[in-house]
């Protein structure tokens, strides 16, 4: 139990170091709920993993993580990667940290994607299969997929490619339909790793800001203050294509980025009706008033 409370304590202490301004160590203790003493040891054990810490001012200083992507890769050997799953696995699933150290150590490591933290053990099973192809470039058979749009369960002949930031969708090519599809990782119900080598490797990860696959479109859209705060926390990606819109007190956000299907934007502004405004294209309003026709009332 100790251990589990220490590594809990660890990643909750990567989180409060990525939020500026920085904190004092009174302050990380009190959070942490534990002696100062301890939080400068959980602090000194990040920055031997590699993480840097820096401070600001002197009366207290305010740690921080100092983040720069050429200085803080990490490389972990098998043994390092198992230890650290097998450390993972043992806090309990619904805890919220564990989500942005998998990315973390999925994005700086070799290690391939913690599945141990989702939502279940067994989306956590199928995960790790998946990943595991991933990095062989395997095909692999996804065993009694549960399709939405078709009304079916089936198998399923893809080749993963990669992971949404969450890992709950996942991007591959379905040799059958020659496409690039989405699959959710909890309508499979286990993964079979086939000894065939992928015919069709991805050169570059085929998905737009919104996790999904396609050919690029353009769309224009206008956001209140809920809204904008809303789709830059679930989809961060779509930062960079957000400016300010002063001239409307309503839509104060304009969002003009390019997408590559309507289903991931449209879902977010089905999802939030009067907070976003459509200025276009024309096809995308088509698309929507479309998915509003088929709700049953």
């Amino acid at each position: 139990m100790a251990a589990q409370q220490n590594l809990t304590r660890t990643l909750k202490l990567i989180r409060l170091l990525k939020q500026r301004p920085g904190k004092t160590l009174g302050q990380l203790a009190q959070l942490l709920e534990c002696s100062p003493r301890h939080a400068r040891r959980f602090m000194d054990a990040l920055e031997e993993a590699g993480f840097i810490i820096d401070s600001e001012g002197k009366r207290p200083p305010r740690f921080y993580l100092y983040e720069d992507e050429r200085r803080q890769r990490a490389n972990f050997t098998e043994e390092e990667a198992q230890l650290l799953q097998e450390a993972l696995a043992s806090i309990a699933s619904i805890n919220p940290l564990l989500a942005p150290l998998r990315q973390k150590i999925y994005q700086y490591s070799t290690l391939l994607p913690i599945a141990n933290g989702l939502v279940d053990q067994h989306q956590s099973h199928v995960v790790a299969q998946l990943a595991e192809a991933i990095r062989d470039r395997r095909q692999v058979r996804l065993l009694r997929y549960h399709s939405i749009n078709s009304n079916s369960i089936s198998d399923r002949l893809v080749e993963p490619y990669s992971f949404s930031e969450n890992f709950t969708r996942l991007t591959a090519f379905e040799p059958e339909s020659n496409t690039v599809k989405t699959f959710k990782t909890q309508r499979i119900e286990d993964v079979l790793i086939l000894d065939l080598a992928q015919e069709n490797p991805p050169s570059e990860i085929l998905t737009d800001p919104f996790d999904w696959p396609g050919e690029p479109r353009n769309v224009s859209v206008r956001l209140t203050y809920q809204a904008y705060h809303l789709l830059t926390e679930e989809f961060p990606v779509t930062r960079l294509d957000i400016t300010p819109n002063p001239d409307d007190t309503t839509f104060q956000y304009r969002y003009e980025g390019t997408v590559n299907s309507w289903i991931g934007i449209g879902r977010f502004v089905l999802g939030l009706p009067g907070q976003v405004q459509v200025d276009g294209p024309e096809a995308f309003r088509a698309y929507l008033r479309g998915r509003v026709g088929e709700v049953s009332w």
